[in-house]
């Protein structure tokens, strides 16, 4: 990267962000966002090619201009969709003492590539669970270590279908920067939880605007991930169907007076509706709309629960953390305590300019970039030695265990629900033209020595694997 900054791009199905930052002793200063709306992307994937590539665009010369960087190169988050994760180990041998360093660790895991056998995907991520040097010694981090004979990596694996991984790197790259990696939101998400919550078994709820994405970490470490079809789009058609209203209107009180949660939405809160077959509008509640959404909601949790279930993951006992776009909604955390045992809470950026939960996936990805500069020695910054950063974190209260129903140790019967999902209906109007904010840069003294920089990666590990697909 340019200097010590990280720029990552998070191409959502609602809109397209940027995110300038640079690395801090212990956290990330955030000097720049840009967010354009779209309708080019649809369910995570690229939709249209065009539209797409000027969303980019826009989001980047927005980034550039909210924080002075001539924005050059990016780091690119890919979704779940289409995603595989497993676990892999490589061993490379030495024939003589050699101090290790991030070129043998970057050297152990890039190799791993070599053994993915799944036509049709490519590795994307592989990340060290343990190392283990001269075949006894398990260390979590083997730098400045003499190995005699071999290093060794336990590791966790991602891979994705190329034509997705193609196709996005395409696109970003057609707007005239360098992409100089990827990460999936399912390794992303592991910055979003704490060391308690990801040693215990917790799994994360990313409600986007045309998918769902969920992530369980346990141990410290990825188990598994995967995406359902069904977030915020399905909502707001429930809506308009509901109040029988335009998508467009349906958005716009959706955000304006939705609650998630019936018990505690109210009905004095009154708002009119423009009716689609009718000159006259339609008077409603808040209890009334919140009885629209709750129901798809809880739908949209319960599939989560059936892929939980799946994967054979039945103890969540770190808790549920909840972010993306529809995690603004009142009384998401609610329903779910409502529904489970567990602790739940919604996870929303600590940095000031990007304090939205649709921020949680471009911030980690950045996240992901620098733990990864770290431990391939790409990058030592020591900045502002005594400065605490603050962290703000959302959390729920403590909630008493309950009887918890057979299968499923986390999940808390309820009783008197009625099952009133509504069934999407089929609309195709989208919200394309709503108004950008974009957030001054936060000002730091800049009065700090920069050690180090990432290296040049041209001919790096990522280069190389572009190379190959695109060849």
């Amino acid at each position: 990267m340019e200097e010590h900054y990280y720029v990552s791009i998070d191409i959502g199905s609602s809109s397209v962000k940027a995110i300038v930052g640079e690395k801090f002793h212990n956290g990330i200063n955030v000097i720049g966002t840009g967010q354009t709306y779209t309708s080019g992307i649809k369910n995570g994937l690229i939709d249209d090619f065009d539209i797409a590539k000027q969303a980019i665009k826009d989001t980047i010369k927005k980034a550039s201009i909210a924080s002075g960087v001539d924005i050059k190169e990016v780091f690119l988050k890919l979704p779940i969709i289409g995603t595989e994760v497993f676990d892999e180990s490589n061993e490379i041998e030495f024939y003589e003492d050699t101090e290790l360093d991030g070129t043998h660790i970057e050297s152990v895991l890039e190799s791993i590539r070599e053994k993915n056998d799944v036509p049709e995907t490519e590795i994307i991520n592989a990340f060290p669970i343990k190392f283990v040097v001269d075949g006894d010694n398990e260390v979590s981090d083997p730098k400045e270590l003499v190995a005699r004979h071999s290093l060794k990596v336990d590791a966790g694996v991602i891979a994705i279908q190329k034509s997705i991984l193609i196709n996005m790197i395409k696109c970003v790259e057609s707007c005239g920067v360098d992409v100089l990696d990827v990460y999936s939101d399912a390794y992303n998400y592991g910055s979003v939880l704490s060391a308690t919550e990801k040693e215990l078994g917790a799994c994360v709820i990313d409600i986007g605007e045309d998918i769902t994405q969920l992530a369980f970490y346990e141990r410290g470490e990825l188990v598994d991930a995967d995406a359902l079809e069904m977030a915020g789009r399905d909502i707001t058609e429930d809506i308009a169907k509901g109040l029988n209203t335009s998508f467009e209107t349906a958005e716009k009180i959706k955000h304006q007076y939705g609650h998630a949660f019936f018990d505690s939405a109210s009905d004095q809160d009154v708002f009119s509706v423009d009716q689609v077959d009718s000159e006259e509008d339609a008077q409603f509640t808040q209890k009334d709309l919140a009885d629209i959404i709750e129901a798809r909601v809880e739908d949209i949790f319960f599939n989560v629960f059936e892929v939980l279930q799946e994967l054979g993951l039945t103890k969540v006992n770190g808790g549920f953390v909840v972010t993306g776009g529809s995690a603004n909604l009142l009384g998401v955390k609610e329903l779910l305590q409502d529904m489970v045992s567990e602790k739940v809470r919604i996870h929303t950026p600590s940095q000031m300019g990007i304090r939205k939960p649709e921020f949680s996936s471009a911030i980690s990805t950045i996240s992901s970039s620098i733990t990864f500069d770290e431990l391939l020695d790409y990058v030592t910054i020591s900045n502002h030695d005594n400065e605490e950063f603050e962290e703000e974190v959302i959390e729920s209260e403590e909630r008493e265990q309950s009887t918890k129903s057979s299968g499923f140790d986390w999940f808390k019967k309820k009783s008197n629900k009625q099952d009133n999902a509504l069934q999407s209906s089929n609309s195709d109007s989208r919200v394309t033209d709503e108004p950008v904010e974009t957030e001054e840069p936060e000002v730091y003294d800049d009065t700090y020595e920069e050690q180090g920089k990432p290296q040049d990666k041209e001919e790096g590990k990522f280069k190389k694997l572009m190379k190959s697909l695109f060849d």
